[in-house]
C-alpha cells in the first residue's frame, strides 16, 4: 500500500507507461536497492508467490515500505500467485481450482495482514473464478485490485464475462491461446487496466514486445520479467524506463485519440465517461487535468491524454481506503496519484493538484488545467485559468 508519511517526492518527468519490477532476489531487497529502483521508476512493486516463504517475502515488504519512507516515492505492491502446476493445451478444459489451498493461505495470512493492492490470478477460467476470490477477501476486497491472466482455452473462451468481473488483465504478448488484440478492444472498450509482460535478459529486452507496447498506446504498465539474474537491477530499470519515455515523445497524441474516439460506443456512457472524455479532448490547451473523483481514474487514462494527470488523493478520508485509490493509480498510463494530506474539501484537493503542478513546472500562472470533480453526484468539469 502506496504510503509517504512525510513529503511526498513526485516524479513529473516519468514515463506515461508505469513499471512493474520483482522484489525477493538477493539484488533487489535491500533497502538501499529498492530505493534505487524506485528512483529508477518503479511503481508497482511485485512479490512472486511461486518462491520464497512468508518470512522471506515480509522481510521484503519492510524493506519496501522503508525504501518509501525514505525515497518520498509512492509504490503500489503485488502478490503474484503461484496457482496450480498443471497447465493444458490443444482445447482440453480441465477442472482445475483459480487459487490453490497454497494461494488462499498466502492471501489470508500474507496478502490482507500486509494491506496488498494487487492480486495477480494466474489461472483464471470464467467470471465467477473471481467472485470466489473477493468472497475469499470478504470486507478486504474492494480495496484489492485483482488482476487476470488469460492463458489457458477455456479462459480465451469465457473473456467476455471474466472481461466484465476482473479489474485488469495481464497479457503475454505472442501467447497463442487468443488474438491479442480482440482481448485488447475488449479491455480498452470497458476501461481495464491492460498490463503486459514483458522478458528481460542481459539486461536488454527480448524482442518487440516493449516498443509495441508502448507505441501503440494501449498498455498502461509493463511487467519486467528478469528471473532475478540481473546484479544491477537499478540499472536495468532506469535504462527501460528511459526507453519507454523515449519512445513515448515519438506518440502522435492527436491520431491516437481519433482512433480511440472512432471506437467509443455512441452515445457514451455511463455520463462520468462522457465527462472524462471531455476532460482530455474539449480543452486542447489545457496543461494538465486534475482528478478528484476516483470513478474516473481509468476512464481518463483510457482516453490517453499527453498532458499530466494528476489524481489528488485526501488523507482526510479513511486511511486505507484513500492509500488503496493512490496505489491503483499508479497502474493506470499517465496518472500521477498525490496525497493532499492537508486537503479537507474538493476546492482544496484541487488547489493542492494545481500547486503540485506549478512547483512541478507543468503549468505556468495563467495556464489552463481541467479539474474533474463529482458534485451532487454528478461529475462535473471545472477548467481553471490558474
Amino acid at each position: 500500500m502506496a504510503y509517504v508519511k512525510d513529503e511526498q517526492k513526485i516524479k513529473i518527468g516519468a514515463a506515461k507507461t508505469k513499471m512493474v519490477w520483482t522484489l525477493g532476489a538477493a539484488s533487489s531487497r535491500s533497502v538501499v536497492m529498492i530505493e534505487k529502483l524506485l528512483e529508477a521508476g518503479m511503481n508497482i512493486a511485485r512479490f512472486d508467490f511461486s518462491e520464497g516463504s512468508h518470512a522471506h517475502h515480509q522481510e521484503t515488504i519492510i524493506n519496501l515500505r522503508t525504501a518509501i519512507q525514505n525515497t518520498g516515492i509512492l509504490c503500489a505492491d503485488m502478490l503474484d500467485t503461484k496457482g496450480p502446476e498443471i497447465r493444458t493445451g490443444e482445447g482440453q478444459t480441465i477442472n482445475l481450482p483459480t487459487l490453490t489451498r497454497k494461494d488462499k493461505v498466502d492471501i489470508v495470512q500474507w496478502g490482507i495482514p500486509n494491506r496488498i493492492d494487487i492480486i495477480v490470478l494466474s489461472s483464471v477460467h470464467k467470471g465467477s473464478d473471481l467472485d470466489q476470490v473477493r468472497n475469499l477477501l470478504g470486507m478486504h476486497a474492494n480495496n484489492i485490485m485483482l488482476m487476470s491472466k488469460i492463458d489457458n482455452e477455456e479462459a480465451a473462451a469465457n473473456v467476455d464475462e471474466i472481461m466484465e468481473k476482473t479489474d485488469a488483465v495481464l497479457l503475454a504478448r505472442g501467447s497463442q491461446v487468443m488474438d491479442q488484440k480482440k482481448m485488447i478492444d475488449k479491455a480498452s472498450a470497458l476501461g481495464i487496466h491492460i498490463v503486459t509482460a514483458v522478458q528481460i535478459l542481459g539486461g536488454q529486452t527480448t524482442d518487440d514486445d516493449l516498443p509495441n507496447a508502448v507505441l501503440d498506446c494501449t498498455t498502461d504498465c509493463v511487467m519486467l520479467l528478469d528471473g532475478g539474474d540481473e546484479a544491477h537491477p537499478d540499472i536495468v530499470l532506469q535504462r527501460i524506463s528511459s526507453l519507454c519515455k523515449e519512445l513515448e515523445s515519438s506518440i502522435d497524441y492527436k491520431s491516437v485519440q481519433q482512433k480511440i474516439r472512432k471506437a467509443l460506443p455512441r452515445p457514451l456512457q455511463p455520463i462520468m465517461a462522457r465527462k472524462a472524455a471531455y476532460a482530455c479532448w474539449k480543452y486542447p490547451k489545457a496543461k494538465a487535468i486534475i482528478i478528484t473523483a476516483k470513478a474516473a481514474v481509468n476512464l481518463v487514462a483510457k482516453c490517453r491524454p499527453s498532458v499530466p494527470v494528476l489524481l489528488v488523493v485526501s488523507m482526510s478520508e479513511s486511511f486505507k481506503w484513500s492509500s488503496h485509490v493512490a496505489s491503483h493509480g499508479l497502474v493506470s498510463r499517465g496518472i500521477i496519484p498525490l496525497m493532499g494530506a492537508e486537503s479537507k474539501t474538493i476546492g482544496d484537493m484541487i488547489s493542492f493538484g494545481v500547486q503540485v503542478a506549478k512547483k512541478g513546472g507543468i503549468c505556468n500562472a495563467g495556464d489552463l488545467v481541467v479539474a474533474l470533480r463529482v458534485l451532487n453526484g454528478c461529475p462535473v468539469l471545472l477548467p481553471l485559468h490558474v
